[in-house]
């Protein structure tokens, strides 16, 4: 008798199971056990497990019914063995075994394994079936990996865009500040006293010739402080003199009192690009900056540029403490992961790509790639920079 002989009605539930599975990928943990004793007891198996691919894509146990039972070595080896099956495999130790490929558009991810309670082969129609049952099985698995994988960077956009709108209120409300604090007393006294002058008839030349040499002093400081908050938007810099001249005017303002060594390179002099990529390619080296000098502990930073045919790269490197970037990047409410997880996001949004380096002791390095015909995609000045 062959598996597609036994009892309909088990089938008909594992079928019912497996669609549940791909569906509703929330419950995957509660219903994935029930649809392998379903498969065991619709095939009268001693045992049922799954490998599947872990976080660092290596085969391991995901599941298995019993739970308990102690899989035979000889079949661990042929699991582990076979690196990309195409077709089952299968052979008898004290029971019968076989070992089918879990595969998703064709491609092998994970394995299967069932122990039969007899000495029985697996004929052909037994084989398809259970390869048909796994193929569905590692489409559920693979739709739970894809909708977690959904939710975490849904959940990774929602709290950098919260950072972006706080971030942006934030710099409203420190240049109103500056305005009112600095700039609009500023003015307000000097409107004073030059309404001070012209009512003052019995000023000297001298005496007036001396305000106005202080009212001079004090128009020029407030055109500094001015300067200096529209530097701080957008430096003039980087439409005047390129990006590295700006990356590294904005390094010397924010390492020079940490006492950080900058460097500076470019594979040739410096080329204009296109103001979309210069403006990511600031943005990103910005969030780079910032980050040296809130974590890294730094003594020195290497800002590097490179040109090729296709392509433009920015390196942003430095020798501080480093970090785990898998450690980081896993968690969303984390303030520098985010900031790694903007970068990604900014460079993305035009079509360009983000590696992050780094290892506990060993610095960090930031690289960015775009293809030099690259068009805009999508995307405004969204200030991440903090």
């Amino acid at each position: 008798m062959t598996l597609l002989e036994t009892n309909m009605e088990d089938i008909k539930m594992l079928k019912q199971m497996v669609c549940l599975l791909s569906c509703q990928p929330r419950n995957m943990e509660t219903q994935l056990p029930d649809a392998l004793k379903c498969l065991q007891a619709s095939i009268n198996a001693k045992a049922i497990g799954i490998y599947w691919p872990n976080a660092a894509g290596k085969l391991a146990p995901r599941i298995q019914t019993p739970s308990r039972f102690r899989l035979d070595p000889a079949i661990r080896e042929a699991i582990r063995e076979t690196e990309d099956p195409v077709h089952p495999v299968w052979g008898q130790t004290n029971h019968s075994w076989l070992v089918v490929p879990m595969k998703v558009g064709g491609k092998a991810l994970g394995r299967m394994w069932i122990i039969d309670n007899s000495k029985r082969e697996f004929c052909q129609d037994d084989r398809e079936f259970i390869m048909m049952t796994g193929n569905q099985l590692a489409l559920a698995l693979e739709n739970n990996r894809l909708f977690d994988e959904v939710q975490h960077l849904a959940a990774r956009r929602g709290e950098l865009l919260r950072r972006v709108i706080a971030t942006q209120d934030e710099r409203c409300r420190r240049i109103s500040r500056e305005l009112h604090d600095e700039i609009s007393q500023s003015l307000t006294a000097m409107a004073v006293d030059i309404e001070a002058i012209q009512v003052a008839d019995r000023w000297s030349q001298d005496a007036a010739l001396s305000r106005l040499g202080e009212l001079r002093g004090r128009s020029i400081s407030a055109l500094e402080e001015v300067n200096r908050i529209i530097l701080d938007l957008r430096p003039t810099l980087l439409e005047d003199m390129g990006l590295l001249t700006a990356l590294r005017w904005f390094a010397d303002q924010r390492l020079e009192s940490l006492g950080v060594r900058i460097h500076v390179r470019s594979s040739q002099p410096e080329v204009r690009l296109p103001p979309h990529i210069e403006t990511t390619l600031y943005r990103v080296g910005q969030e780079a900056i910032n980050n040296t000098a809130k974590h890294a502990v730094a003594k020195n930073l290497w800002i590097g540029l490179t040109h090729t045919r296709n392509n433009i790269s920015l390196s942003i490197r430095d020798d501080g403490v480093g970090f785990e970037v898998k450690d980081v990047l896993s968690h969303p409410d984390d303030r520098v992961g985010i900031g790694l997880f903007g970068m990604r996001e900014r460079a993305a949004l035009v079509g360009g790509t983000t590696v992050i380096k780094s290892k506990t002791g060993e610095g960090t390095q930031i690289l960015v790639r775009m293809p030099k015909d690259l068009e805009v995609i999508h995307g405004t000045d969204t200030g991440l920079a903090g």
